[in-house]
């Protein structure tokens, strides 16, 4: 472990909101890892309904091929084979383990990092969303800070408050989940059934949003919430292949709650990526580098 002294300098710009659809990255190989299929993004008004339907079908197959798994004691072999933008992490520049492109250089550059507060909409909600990265690109910003939660199912969604419904004004439209429903108490399709109450506000799976920053040609400074899933090697490895499938720069953050979180920094450095101590909890943000082979 390599433990730096430094702190990244931010800056602020004045907000105004935009919109934008987002594209789904295809995620074959950095799914393999966590053992899923590619989450689908669903549809509103009439049409929840069928989304609903596509969820339950979609669930079904998972269940499936996770049996099929147990009783061959083997990876499904289709998603064992990455293809389109996930393939060129595997076969490009960089590799499993090795440096992920980040640094000090993503709060230096441009702006700085674009977060909450800035002088405009002040919420977490417009920070992770499409609109915001868009928003954050366009106004000459290097990087943007983007909050990582885990749903029950194990897909790393973007939003910053662990109980989605008791901040930022989302809501469940079917009116099924209560208020203080975590997400790691949801599944995907929970998660990305909210809405908010802006009008345009969902969360999004990482997935999702890696897209949008490669889209937008803006660099990802990824924050890890507390949850000890992040610190294990496969979800920090899938995190990692979306980045390097995406071929965006990235680094990874967590704020300083002692040891768990210090495991999900070592767990990020040994999948390749720069790592820093957030501020928050009340303690200071402190960079920590990269890890050492």
């Amino acid at each position: 472990m390599n433990f730096l002294s430094a702190g990244p300098g931010l800056s602020s710009v004045s907000l105004e909101f935009g919109t934008l659809a987002p594209p789904q990255l295809n995620t074959g190989a950095a799914l393999t890892r966590l053992g899923a299929v590619a989450p689908l993004l669903p549809p509103t008004g009439l049409e929840t309904v069928h989304y609903q339907a596509q969820s339950m079908l979609q669930m079904s197959v998972q269940m499936l091929a996770l049996l099929t798994m147990l009783m061959v004691g083997q990876p499904n072999p289709a998603w064992s084979q990455p293809s389109g933008l996930e393939a060129i992490g595997r076969s490009g520049r960089s590799g499993p383990g090795e440096r992920i492109e980040g640094g000090k250089a993503l709060y230096a550059h441009g702006k700085g990092m674009f977060h909450k507060g800035k002088g405009g909409p002040d919420t977490y909600a417009f920070e992770n969303s499409p609109a915001g990265i868009k928003y954050a690109a366009e106004h000459g910003f290097a990087s943007i800070d983007i909050d990582m939660q885990i749903t029950k199912d194990g897909v790393p969604v973007a939003t910053h408050w662990s109980k989605p419904m008791a901040k930022d004004g989302f809501y469940d439209p079917l009116g099924q989940l209560k208020p203080n429903t975590k997400v790691s108490q949801m599944t995907l399709a929970e998660v990305m059934r909210l809405r908010n109450k802006d009008g345009q506000s969902r969360i999004y799976p990482l997935s999702t949003i890696v897209g949008e920053l490669k889209k937008n040609g803006i660099a990802g400074d990824f924050e890890a919430k507390d949850d000890p899933r992040f610190a294990t090697d496969q979800m920090m490895g899938y995190i990692a292949d979306l980045v390097r499938g995406a071929g965006i720069k990235a680094n990874m953050k967590s704020i300083n709650r002692g040891p768990r979180s210090m495991d999900i920094l070592k767990a990020a450095q040994r999948s390749g990526f720069w790592t820093r101590f957030a501020t928050g909890g009340g303690k200071r943000g402190r960079p920590i580098g990269y890890g050492t082979n």
